[in-house]
Order: C-alpha cells, then structure tokens, then sequence
C-alpha cells in the first residue's frame, strides 16, 4: 500500500509519503524497508484513529 502510495504522489496528498521522505533525509537516513515498515505502521494508527473516531481522511487536518 505505501509503494502505490508513493507511486502517486503526485495525484494526491497523503500525510504517509511525506512522512517517509522525512525518514530518508537526514538526521534519520533509513534504508528503505525501515521507511517502509515504519510508514506502514503510521498507516495502521492512522486508519485505527479514523474508524474510532467516525472520520474521513483530511490532508489538511493530518499532523506532518
């Protein structure tokens, strides 16, 4: 799900792609499969928050 996330990019914003371009700059510098597994699971508390809370997906109310 974040490589097809990361394939469009372009088409759409998400919190999670900016998330794992952060992880890959420095100071953080991790490999790829780290990057990977860490937005996964950002991915995993944010759909958890959404469906707890009854909303839907803002890239604007998203913390970055």
């Amino acid at each position: 799900m974040i490589r097809s996330m990361l394939r469009n990019q372009g088409k759409i914003q998400n919190h999670l792609v900016d998330y794992y371009y952060k992880l890959k700059k420095p100071p953080f510098n991790k490999h790829d499969k780290v990057a990977l597994i860490a937005c996964a699971n950002h991915l995993n508390r944010t759909i958890i928050n959404l469906v707890h809370t009854h909303q839907l997906y803002n890239y604007s109310k998203a913390i970055h």
